[in-house]
This record gives C-alpha cells, structure tokens and sequence, in this order.
C-alpha cells in the first residue's frame, strides 16, 4: 500500500487570471508529512523494508525529514536522522513528534548527509537520501499519472521547485512514460542562493555551489543529481530554468496565503512566484499545473513578517 495519498488538482481564478489560461494546483502540501517527498522515499523505504532493513539513516532538516520520520512510524522503525544547524527548532520538534531521533550535525545539508553516510555502516541500516535515489525517483513519477487522471490529459506545462532534483526526476519520468505527453514542458524554479540547477546548465557542467544562501533552504542542495543535469543538457529545450528573488518567493507565500488560504513554505513560494510575478516565458497553449509542493518550513508568524517586510 502506498504511504502517499492521490492529491487533489484544483483550479485557481487568481492564478489563472494573472498567466490568462488556466492554472491547476496540484496540492502536495495536503500530503503525510506535507509535501511531495513522501511519495518517492516512502516506496525507498518500503523497498528497503522488503530488502531486509530494520533502521533507516537520512538527513534533512525540511520536508524530505519530515517524509522519512512519517515513513519510520508507519513501517515501525527507527529512524536516525542527522540535520544541519540552521534547522528551525519548530521543525527539530516535529521530527521528534513523528518518532525520530535527531542529531545535529554540520552547517549545511551536505555537512549532515557525510554524518548520516558514516552512520549508516551499521548493519541492516539503510541510507534514505532526500533526493538521489532511483526508487525515490519512480515513487515521485506517480504524480504525474495522477494529473494526466485528474486533468484528462497533458498541460502545456508543469512548474515546480528544484533543489537537488528528486521531483523533476520523477516528473520527467512520468512525463515518458505517459501518453500524449511528448509536447508538455517541465518548468524548474529555483531561487537566487540556492540555484544549483541554474549554475550548472550556464556552466555546461557539473557545478557545486560554494553555500546556500537563500531563504528557501529546503531547495539547500550544493549541487544538482547528474542525471537531470545531462537530460538538460541534451535536451535543453525539454527543461525551462527560471531563478526568483528571496523577496519573491516570500511574495509567493503571502499571496497563496491570501488568495487560497493555505500556508506554504519559501521554495513553494517560488513556483508560485513565477505566476504571481510573470515570469513564466511563452509555453504552448493549454493549461498549467503548478506544483503546491509543501509547507513544513513555514509558520503563520513568519508569513506574518513576510508580508509587513514586503508591504503586502
């Protein structure tokens, strides 16, 4: 049984007016542990429970933990998960309300992953990695199935974040092996700081970030998965890469916030940018379903902040 649930596809007026066609929200953030990641590292763990694991190892301070520390409890076991110090505390709790333990390790997502790595040498331990693994890539892939179900066939384009590059693996795969989707474009948001994929494709090759500094740190990968780097490179035309401000991805929350009534996290704020802010460049006609990806690195007081920061 899957651990991910079908979400819901709901069309948004204010979203639609803005891009003058209609834009879809496929609303991840609704799903266990509130974001898309459960669905492809739920199948990995499922899949390594099959395989014989008996404790998990992962690291994350953002929604893959939160992913991994659901999946834990529903498969009943132990989950170790090593994050960076720049993790909210909000968030500390919450993974230890799910049942995992957390060990703080390392100024960013790659200082706690070389933790994690070391950790997991332990017998009947299996490393989860947030985004760069091939079954978390087929679990992502189902979303795409569920909009072509949804929506009754192919959109003009599907917009979402990229971090390290799990979920446009997955949607790139889904988007092959669904039919009639040969035109549909896949539109990858990052933000300034946090822009691995963006730095890569300028370069022409693999480019590893020196830090993170953007707001959105659950996009905090240094450098992209080579597989969707080199889909991009020999297909460039298949992959769109647009890079928003911090001020306006946070702009992106507020106004989700207002107009849809559901709080979102900076990378989410992101996608939604590229709507709110006009940024998408001509697509095919049809409609666009944007990806509502998650929301567990955000609080009310902060969007709060955001929007008397912003003057909204």
């Amino acid at each position: 049984m899957s651990l991910h649930v079908v979400s819901p596809l709901l069309h948004s007026q204010a979203l639609s007016t803005i891009a003058g066609r209609p834009v879809f929200l496929k609303l991840d953030n609704v799903q266990p542990g509130g974001s898309f990641k459960i669905r492809g590292i739920g199948l990995t763990m499922q899949e390594a429970v099959k395989a014989g694991a008996e404790q998990f190892v992962g690291s994350s301070g953002g929604n893959a933990g939160m992913a991994m520390a659901v999946a834990a409890k529903q498969l009943s076991k132990k989950l170790t998960i090593f994050i960076p110090r720049s993790t909210k505390a909000f968030m500390v709790k919450r993974l230890e309300a799910e049942g995992a333990e957390v060990v703080v390790a390392g100024e960013n997502w790659d200082a706690a992953n070389e933790e994690a790595v070391k950790a997991a040498k332990e017998e009947n331990t299996f490393l989860v990695h947030p985004f760069d693994q091939a079954t978390t890539w087929a679990g992502h892939s189902s979303l795409v199935g569920e909009v072509n179900d949804q929506l009754g066939g192919a959109p003009s384009a599907i917009v979402t974040c990229v971090g390290g590059g799990g979920l446009a693996m997955g949607i790139l795969q889904g988007m092959k092996k669904t039919i009639d989707w040969e035109e549909t474009k896949l539109v990858c948001i990052e933000t300034e700081g946090a822009n691995c994929l963006a730095a890569a494709r300028k370069a022409g090759g693999p480019v590893k970030l020196s830090a993170i500094t953007s707001i959105a740190t659950s996009l905090g990968a240094l450098q992209v998965v080579q597989p969707l780097l080199d889909f991009c490179l020999d297909v460039p035309e298949g992959v769109i890469s647009i890079e928003v401000t911090d001020a306006q991805a946070k702009e992106g929350v507020v106004k989700f916030a207002t107009d849809h009534r559901l709080l979102v996290e900076p990378a989410c704020g992101a996608v939604l940018a590229s709507v709110y802010s006009q940024l998408l460049p001509p697509l095919p006609p049809g409609p666009l379903v944007v990806v509502v990806c998650g929301g567990n690195l955000v609080t009310l007081d902060l969007v709060q902040d955001w929007a008397k920061e912003l003057k909204l």
